[in-house]
């Protein structure tokens, strides 16, 4: 009877210690996933401005 409470309880800690585990990965992916999609906005953010300073110079409008 004790071997099997002793294996439950070494299962139970194995699988919190897993869990854990899985969380730390997954909330890494997700840092991950956030700062690419960031990048990405700065990116296309910095095209626009320049596609606009563009237009601007193209139009030769000085109020910008």
């Amino acid at each position: 009877m004790h071997v099997m409470e002793q294996l439950a309880r070494e299962r139970t800690r194995s699988n919190l210690e897993l869990a854990e585990r899985l969380r730390h990965s997954r909330r890494q992916r997700t840092l991950r996933r956030a700062r690419r999609m960031e990048h990405k906005a700065e990116r296309r953010m910095i095209q626009a401005w320049r596609r606009a300073a563009e237009l601007r110079a193209r139009l030769g409008s000085p109020d910008y």
